[in-house]
């Protein structure tokens, strides 16, 4: 119990020292790291060309490598174990880039034949190999990496001291070491030895086994990491780090957070780390254990614009709470799940994005509002754009703020209140736990087929309108009441034509003075209309209070019943029963500026809007013959009167 009180006490002084850090909280925080990063990806090498690597598996990967932050130049000996998928295999194709030199290839003592263009290196081997085989190969080359401004291979300095950092996504691998840059196959283990000046520290992916001086003035670092790892996510960063430990207690033990930082801003970062621990201890109850917990989880700090989550230690430019949350969060989904295509970008950012917005929820709740208003008001500041990447050659349309980030993180959001909080967060567990997700790579599709299995709901309506359909609905709600008996009809427009209709259900809260009380309403078409009992009387309602929806540009408007003796003079329906044609008219100086004419599921069917006037006619023909109730509204009034519709209607 003591035990548990000093973690309680912990939490609580982690939280009030998260809040005295945010006094001035903007929900744009996340999308000035998502805007940062998405300039930074834009710098990288745009062409997403692959070399033809589908017939063989990486097993494992040797990464022996000499730098020097100082200078721009990197030495390489790169030893590639592989397991064939085809019979007749003849080639190993790598992806690289030409401006490297590849000085020779090793093969069982033998130096094989290789030719190097267009960024694929191919070597021939001696002999075919057959399936299921499992080889090896060395490949030595040095070269100058190309200059981005950004990445892949960057050397600059802070502090006057010089810094060298890699970061490769998306397609930025080939720049400066010969990999299989792909999304369906993740090396299954890596080591990674850097030798560099002894002046400085390298930072690495997995457990540090080893450092070693290797000879006068140098120093060799050896970084071991024993999970599946895409190409993209294999990391080096070097310079004069002080590093420092933090701890954080989850539910494989004690997990060590390794912080490499700049020695002068080494005060404030022992400030700050701490505060990733909470978030750590949370998303690893939350979802499943800390995916990497047989080594460490760490930060680098570097210099780039925003952060980078490098599987087991991420790249960091500062320590702020919420993009700790947010790159930690890709340890999960990023990371152990690795999005299948840079189409489907949304299963890393999208839920990165949400996962830091949990951490206000659960952490600093004072914060959780703002977050999702900024979410929502980025989605909607334009009016069309899917959450599915539809051009990946555009490494600005792949990380797009608004919609790989903002868009993605508010769907899961809407899936949330869609399925309801068990539910959800069950199938996302389901899905890290899936066999070919977990530690793999996963498609939109294996998101929707889990959250389908889990809950039992048809979701495709859902994914086809909210992941690769375009724009937001806009809701005009319209409700009258009689007593506590109330009716609410909910008309929908779109953004964007790409979607006839939104489905979600609506969040509705009604009103009266201190008490409240919730509905949610699920609407198929517009014009839709539900009839309710409240517990009292409403004098307010108020659409979607606790902001569940992408929306924008949403009415709520009361209209007011006539009483009986209104009624009498009225609405007059001319002829009724009709074969098609009707004429409304009201009389006595009054005027109306639409008509609806319902039918006996609540739905509208037709819908006739004036301008103040006292009499109108409507065509029906093409409806179903029976019984249809017309609604005219006028002066904050509503007449209402029942029409039968009968004989076969013609056009």
């Amino acid at each position: 119990t003591m035990t548990y009180l000093l973690r309680i006490l912990t939490l609580f002084l982690l939280t009030t020292s998260l809040a005295a850090q945010n006094p001035d909280f903007h929900p744009a925080e996340l999308m000035q790291i998502a805007t940062e990063e998405a300039n930074a990806h834009r710098g990288l090498t745009l062409s997403p060309t692959l070399a033809p690597a589908d017939d063989y598996d990486v097993r494992y990967q040797r990464m022996q490598w000499r730098v020097d932050p100082a200078v721009r130049y990197i030495r390489g000996a790169i030893t590639t174990h592989f397991e064939t998928r085809v019979a007749g295999f003849a080639a190993v194709h790598f992806d690289l880039l030409d401006s490297l030199h590849v000085d020779s290839v090793h093969y069982h003592g033998l130096q094989p034949a290789f030719s190097h263009s267009m960024n694929v290196l191919t070597i021939s081997l001696p002999q075919e190999l057959p399936a299921m085989t499992l080889d090896s190969v060395t490949v030595f080359y040095q070269g100058i990496p190309p200059t981005t401004g950004f990445g892949s291979f960057e050397v600059s300095q802070h502090n006057n001291i010089p810094i060298l950092w890699t970061l490769s996504e998306p397609y930025g691998a080939r720049d400066w070491w010969p990999c299989k840059q792909d999304l369906t196959d993740k090396i299954d283990s890596i080591d990674v030895l850097v030798t560099c000046p002894a002046a400085y520290r390298v930072a690495g992916n997995g457990l540090l086994v080893d450092e070693t001086v290797t000879s006068v003035g140098l120093k060799t670092y050896h970084w071991k990491h024993r999970y599946p790892i895409a190409a993209y996510l294999v990391a080096m960063a070097v310079t004069n780090y002080a590093q420092y430990y933090d701890y954080a207690e989850i539910q494989t033990g004690t997990l060590p957070i390794l912080n490499y930082v700049y020695p002068e801003e080494l005060a404030d970062a022992q400030s700050q780390t701490p505060l990733v621990v909470p978030i750590l201890e949370f998303y690893d109850s939350l979802f499943i254990p800390y995916p990497f917990n047989k080594e460490k989880y760490g930060h680098a700090q570097f210099n780039w614009g925003g952060g980078q989550e490098h599987q087991t230690m991420s790249f960091m430019v500062n320590f702020g709470f919420e993009l700790m949350a947010h790159e930690l969060a890709h340890q999960w989904f990023g990371d152990y799940v690795t999005c299948g295509s840079w189409q489907d970008i949304w299963l890393n950012e999208g839920f990165a994005t949400y996962l830091s917005g949990l951490t206000y929820e659960r952490l600093a709740p004072q914060y959780w509002f703002s977050f999702r208003q900024g979410r929502i008001n980025s989605v909607v500041s334009q009016p069309n754009g899917s959450v599915w990447v539809d051009d990946t050659t555009n490494v600005g349309r792949i990380f797009s703020g608004r919609l790989s980030y903002a868009k993605g993180a508010m769907v899961l959001h809407m899936l949330r209140w869609t399925l309801g909080d068990d539910v959800f967060f069950a199938g996302l567990r389901n899905y890290l736990l899936t066999p070919g997700v977990a530690n793999s790579f996963a498609r939109t599709s294996d998101l929707r087929t889990v959250l389908e299995t889990t809950s039992g709901q048809d979701l495709q309506g859902f994914f086809d309108d909210w992941i690769y359909g375009e724009g937001y609905p806009s809701y005009q709600i319209e409700w009258s009441q009689s007593g506590n008996d109330v009716n609410v009809t909910i008309f929908q427009t779109q953004s964007d034509p790409s979607v006839a209709f939104f489905e979600v259900p609506v969040p509705l809260r009604f009103k009266q003075g201190n008490q409240s009380f919730d509905v949610r309403l699920s609407p198929t078409a517009s014009g839709q209309s539900f009839q309710l009992t409240l517990p009292f009387m409403a004098d307010d309602l108020q659409f979607d209070p606790d902001l569940w929806l992408i929306s924008a540009n949403n009415t709520v408007s009361k209209v007011v019943v006539a009483t009986n003796e209104q009624m009498v003079m009225a609405a007059t329906l001319f002829p009724n029963p009709t074969s098609g044609a009707v004429r409304v008219t009201l009389g006595a100086g009054l005027d109306f500026d639409r008509v609806q004419v319902m039918n006996a599921q609540g739905q509208v069917v037709l819908r006739l809007d004036t301008d103040h006037v006292t009499q109108a006619d409507l065509d029906l023909h093409g409806l179903p013959t029976g019984l249809y109730e017309v609604l005219v509204h006028g002066n904050s009034r509503l007449a209402v009167g029942k029409l039968v519709l009968e004989g076969k209607s013609k056009m």
